[in-house]
């Protein structure tokens, strides 16, 4: 995949990683900032290095850069380049500005705005139709896997959990899928309830819109319906057994109990629920999204003509209008600012001041 020893990458800074699926792998992961010193642009990109020594998990972390080399969508991430000095695998992809969606929530607690989050889920669309015109399930849509850069574009990452519906026995179409890898887990706060049955119905692509639906709420809420019950996932199985829901909390929703159970840590919030209020697309657009019912919940080509994203829908036909209308939304949330310290790749590539052309670069896979 990389045939120029000549290594032309240059570290601008170190960038903090969002939380991975595997703690142990996170803890083996470096990111770093950096460019390509040829490219006139100065275009950014974000380099990761893996210990493939230390990692627990890499028959899956195998299978996430092999769906790299097969997708090709506008909303979905890429990889630059990929490549292995020792035990150390580089990949270099783009650099999103604003991080993923969860560090956005991380630094805007209470939720971001119905706009946005109307962006965001239309872009979503656009990568799902991608997918499922392949076959393809992602079942892995969550805040941590969706990253937004500084012109609007907005990305989905981790392709570990996607598989094709296409059967591998037989080469047919299958309508529905009975796959329950542990590995699933990772992603249990986005899971749809047809997939944590696991019964003799299996799951489809609708399993992806719940996912979807649970992010815009997380995305509106500021944190995932799920997260913090009593007694853990058991709590949370539970509720999406029995048919709970996610919703979007703002005035229509409130409920004196909810104010009643308030305390000081909570209050402020509860106030900002009181202030807020969301359109009835949005509502509508949720609940089409986490209906328990698959007869009830839409597919992604309904979504795609849902009230909710018309106006990002009205402009997608211009890249350039749509990327402006994006950069005015997102100029609420300033991107931090990156020191412009330099350093040069080698040092982190080689720490061992080996020699580039003794060392096999190319990785093709």
């Amino acid at each position: 995949m990389l045939n120029n020893y000549d290594l032309p990458y240059r570290i601008i800074d170190s960038l903090k990683q969002t939380n991975s699926n595997d703690e142990e792998d996170y803890d083996n992961c470096f990111t770093y900032l950096t460019y390509d010193s040829k490219d006139k642009n100065k275009t950014k990109y974000v380099l990761k290095i893996f210990d493939l020594e230390k990692m627990t998990n890499l028959s899956e972390f195998i299978k996430d850069i092999l769906w790299y080399k097969q997708l090709n969508h506008y909303n979905l991430m890429s990889l630059r380049d990929c490549f292995l000095i020792d035990t150390k695998l580089h990949l270099i992809k783009p650099y999103a500005s604003f991080g993923s969606c969860a560090d956005l929530l991380s630094v805007h607690p209470f939720g971001i705005r119905e706009q946005l989050i109307a962006h965001i889920m239309w872009q979503l669309l656009q990568a799902l139709r991608y997918l499922q015109d392949r076959h393809i399930m992602h079942r892995g849509i969550s805040s941590k896997n969706i990253y937004i850069c500084d012109n609007g574009r907005v990305l989905l990452d981790n392709f570990s959990h996607c598989i094709s519906m296409i059967s591998p026995f037989d080469g047919k179409l299958r309508r529905q899928i009975y796959d329950y890898t542990d590995s699933l887990k990772d992603e249990i706060l986005y899971l749809a309830p047809e997939i944590i049955y696991q019964n003799a119905d299996g799951y489809n692509f609708k399993s992806d819109v719940y996912s979807l639906g649970t992010v815009a709420c997380e995305l509106a809420n500021g944190s995932n319906t799920y997260i913090d019950m009593p007694f853990g996932s058991l709590s949370m199985l539970y509720a999406k057994i029995q048919g709970s829901e996610p919703i979007l909390l703002d005035q229509t929703q409130l409920t004196d109990e909810m104010i009643a159970l308030s305390d000081d840590n909570s209050s402020s919030y509860v106030e900002e629920i009181k202030r807020r209020r969301y359109t009835k697309e949005f509502h509508s657009f949720v609940k089409n999204c986490v209906s328990t019912s698959l007869e009830s919940r839409h597919s992604v080509d309904e979504l795609i003509m849902h009230p909710f994203v018309k106006h990002p829908k009205k402009i997608s036909h211009d890249s350039q209008h749509l990327a402006d209308d994006m950069a005015k939304i997102l100029g609420f949330y300033k991107a931090k600012e990156l020191n412009n310290t330099e350093a040069n790749i080698e040092q982190i590539f080689d720490n061992s001041n080996k020699k580039y052309n003794s060392i096999n670069l190319s990785w093709e896979f």
